[in-house]
């Protein structure tokens, strides 16, 4: 169990902790109305159990570079429920 945790420790500390993309925000569908919709994308995070946060953040990212690549500006994810195994993190993609 130590060996678990440590080695927990030593990977959250590896992990980048910047996970902005330029020129992607993220929004609210209420906030998009107005704009352009381009498609769905989605990220699928790394790793989980105690490293799910990293995990969904890097996800979050992930779905931000491919929004960015079809030329999208905006990203609205949808809700994930705190307490569900969370395996893909799927956003709709705008331009704004």
């Amino acid at each position: 169990m130590k060996r678990a945790v440590l080695f927990a420790a030593m990977l959250a500390a590896c992990t980048p902790t910047i996970y902005d993309v330029s020129g992607v925000t993220e929004s609210n569908a209420a906030d998009v109305a107005g704009c352009r919709f381009i498609g769905n994308v989605r990220g699928i995070p790394a790793v989980f159990g105690p490293l799910k946060d990293i995990g969904l953040k890097d996800a979050r990212r992930a779905a931000k570079v491919k929004a960015k690549e079809v030329g999208g500006n905006t990203v609205v994810f949808e809700a994930i429920p705190e307490v569900a195994e969370v395996y893909d993190v799927p956003a709709k993609v705008y331009s704004c």
